[in-house]
């Protein structure tokens, strides 16, 4: 990880570690100036008026340039002597991915529809099917050609500056998306959990300055608009030993409000098992990192459709485990299969490590909007993870690997409120 720039005698220095970086600004006026200053260099990704920062890199198609790396930094210079900025590292966070691409599909191989079969989705639909409740894919965008997401799903989206999250650099955010609350209303292949639910699309590249605006853009439809959120995130650090909390960070202040203004997170609990040395059988050591341990996000493991914990799926009790404000992680497991079939971008793939933890994160999260669109404001969040975690259905494992075990959604929305 780079560490943050310093000035020293006219000169930004160790910026060839990271060309993405905040500039923090104390006054209203000066953040205005900022957003009025041109440049060829530079390129402003993300404005925040509320937490008072840009966020800039340099422009794609010029980058490594020397010409250009120096009229960045002449520029990042600017900030700071004329208009009073702070130049921080803009900390990049890690996709949660269990490696591996994807194949053309075999129509023989599981897909979706096992999953749905195996968490109870079909037979909670007579209960419920999310109407009413939006689903925050926090992700690589959402390919909105697919017939999955039709207009009438789209209740919003938040997108860097000059980028369309109806777009999905990468697939992953769009696989998401479906397992949460795709539908086969207007010819998509598979429905997922909450096929009524509604989506909002927040696009990023996981910089604390783009998740940090994504979730205060959740904030005020949350306040301004009285829309029931969900967040399905499936990004964090992608390594085997524990990390450090992100210096600088604005996004966790966002989730912290988030979380006060009654949005319901949902976070992966990672694939990194196998990065620690982990055997698959075991449930040590620990890697399951830093804010995925907040008792008041539920945090989902996966296993595969036979019950086996996926070699990958990350092990609790979590890092700051017992720490105030901590629980026991992982809350629940949901499954993924192996060679599975899914939308992934613009087309149907076959992933033949499963669809890691990020596959289950929107299952629980549609399960979420399930119990959120029958019962209605009145199920808090302390009420909804219990749920959840209480109608779940044991594995056979450790705590720290299955949490209370495997979700059942018919289970939790029959359950007593």
């Amino acid at each position: 990880m780079a560490v943050a720039p310093q000035v020293r005698e006219g000169r930004v220095e160790n910026l060839t570690h990271s060309r993405r970086f905040k500039i923090r600004f104390r006054h209203p006026e000066a953040l205005q100036a900022a957003q009025a200053m041109e440049s060829p260099y530079v390129l402003t990704r993300v404005t925040n008026g509320k937490r008072g920062f840009i966020g800039v890199q340099v422009p794609f198609q010029i980058r490594g340039l020397a010409a250009a790396e120096r009229g960045f930094d002449g520029q990042l210079y600017a900030y700071e002597r004329e208009l009073g900025g702070e130049i921080v590292e803009d900390y990049r966070y890690d996709l949660d991915q269990p490696g591996a691409g994807g194949a053309a599909p075999d129509h023989d191989q599981p897909s979706l529809k096992d999953v749905l079969k195996k968490i109870r989705a079909y037979e909670a639909w007579n209960l419920s099917r999310g109407a009413g409740v939006s689903i925050a894919i926090v992700d690589t965008g959402i390919d909105g050609t697919r017939p999955e997401f039709p207009a009438g799903k789209r209740q919003g989206a938040w997108q860097p500056l000059g980028d369309d999250a109806w777009t999905d650099w990468d697939g992953h955010g769009t696989m998401c998306a479906c397992i949460a609350a795709g539908t086969t209303a207007e010819g998509g292949v598979f429905d997922g959990v909450a096929p009524e639910a509604g989506l909002i699309a927040c696009k990023t590249h996981f910089y604390d300055s783009e998740l940090a605006s994504a979730y205060d853009y959740l904030i005020s439809r949350a306040e301004e608009d009285g829309l029931r959120i969900v967040t399905t995130n499936s990004f964090g650090f992608r390594t085997g030993n524990p990390p450090p909390n992100p210096a600088d960070s604005d996004f966790l202040p966002a989730l912290e409000e988030a979380i006060q203004k009654g949005i319901h997170v949902f976070f992966s609990a990672g694939n990194n098992h196998h990065l620690a040395n982990g055997s698959p059988a075991e449930c040590a050591p620990n890697t399951i990192w830093r804010y995925k341990s907040r008792a008041d996000v539920m945090t989902v493991a996966t296993c595969k459709l036979d019950g086996s914990m996926w070699y990958y799926s990350s092990r609790g009790p979590g890092q700051t485990y017992e720490e105030p404000g901590t629980s026991p992680k992982p809350d629940i497991t949901a499954p993924t299969p192996e060679s599975g079939r899914i939308v992934y971008g613009d087309q149907i793939l076959s992933l033949p490590n499963g669809w890691g933890t990020s596959g289950a994160c929107p299952q629980a999260a549609g399960l979420a909007a399930l119990l959120l669109s029958k019962e209605g404001s009145g199920l808090e969040r302390e009420a909804l993870f219990s749920r959840i975690r209480g109608t779940a259905s044991p594995l056979g494992h450790k705590r720290n690997c299955e949490g209370a075990g495997l979700l059942d959604c018919l289970a939790a929305l029959e359950a007593a409120g």
